[in-house]
């Protein structure tokens, strides 16, 4: 590499300044007149080892302070802070904006983090929901084009008409035979081990990636489960006093994440169990809106997710909950 010499001492450029003029012309040339690091090199007589060095070494001492002027800010931190408290494998933060339409902007949000995430022909477990059928609808030329596959991971045809509906005629999905939740426990455990049923059920165990719902208790009669008749607003009413703050599929979660007792639903559910779904190796948890919070925090604890699609008013009421 080519050593600019000081005429005056005979020296190069490096051996002639100080480190932190060094650091500082580095600094300069890097943030302020956009230079590689091979190009500082060349102009400094410096290794590019060296001015990645040095650069660093700026950052750690506050001598360079990098600031993002831009309303995905908050966003970034708000996804690092996420990330950092509940040791994620992704978490994505969609900026505020004063619209209605959030479950389709975090459809758009959770279909973006599914393209990255599966890989081609791999198996998609899909929970039911409105913003879950809002990311299928954003996902259907995606998953057409790499022949991936789905598979329901709850009973009932439904809750997810409205995104199955929407699918390319080349996405194939396999759906469970059954409702979301039986008549009674005896009635469930004999659908469960129906073969057909059986089999779907095993099929969802064994997906790549899967993506669910979180239903809050704070929703009132906006809660999924509620308006698709599977629960009654008296059984909402009393799923909350036993200290259930929402459900995934149905498995209603108290603050710590533990499955709320004493909850004859439970039992009635035609669903994969919260300790199945575990078994799945990347599951996303989209959900969205400060009545919201509790249920993210209480999935997150609870390790019922391992991924987050959110947006940033939902997210800084989480942090505030955990202060």
């Amino acid at each position: 590499m080519k050593s600019d010499l000081n005429p005056a001492t005979g020296l190069t450029v490096e051996h002639s300044m100080s480190e932190e003029e060094l650091l500082a012309r580095t600094a300069w040339f890097y943030y302020h007149d956009g230079l590689t690091q091979n190009e500082i090199g060349e102009r400094l007589g410096l290794t590019r080892l060296k001015v990645s060095r040095l650069l660093e070494k700026g950052r750690q001492s506050g001598v360079i302070r990098v600031q993002i002027n831009s309303r995905y800010e908050g966003c970034l931190a708000l996804e690092h802070a996420l990330l950092e408290r509940f040791n994620l494998k992704q978490v994505r933060v969609l900026p505020q904006l004063d619209s209605p339409n959030l479950s389709q902007r975090l459809g758009v949000g959770a279909a973006q983090m599914l393209m990255s995430l599966l890989q081609p022909q791999q198996l998609l477990a899909v929970g039911f929901g409105e913003t879950s059928m809002n990311t299928l609808q954003h996902l259907s030329g995606f998953i057409a084009s790499q022949q991936i596959r789905m598979v329901t991971l709850s009973g009932g045809v439904g809750p997810y008409m409205t995104g199955i509906g929407q699918l390319d005629p080349a996405c194939g999905i396999s759906i469970i035979p059954a409702p979301l939740r039986a008549s009674s426990a005896s009635v469930a455990q004999i659908l469960r081990h129906e073969r057909s049923v059986q089999d779907v059920m095993l099929t969802a165990c064994a997906a790549d990636v899967a993506i669910v719902g979180i239903g809050a208790i704070g929703q009132r009669q906006q809660a999924t489960i509620l308006r698709s008749g599977y629960i009654s607003e008296g059984e909402q009413l009393m799923y909350g006093r036993k200290g259930a703050v929402g459900d995934i599929l149905g498995y209603f979660m108290c603050h710590d994440g533990q499955l709320a007792e004493a909850m004859p639903i439970h039992d009635e559910l035609i669903a994969v169990s919260p300790d199945e779904l575990a078994t799945i190796p990347t599951v996303v948890g989209v959900a969205g809106g400060a009545e919201k919070a509790e249920a993210i925090i209480a999935a997150l604890k609870g390790k019922r997710i391992n991924a987050l699609v959110t947006e940033e008013g939902t997210a800084r009421a989480m942090l505030a909950l955990l202060s």
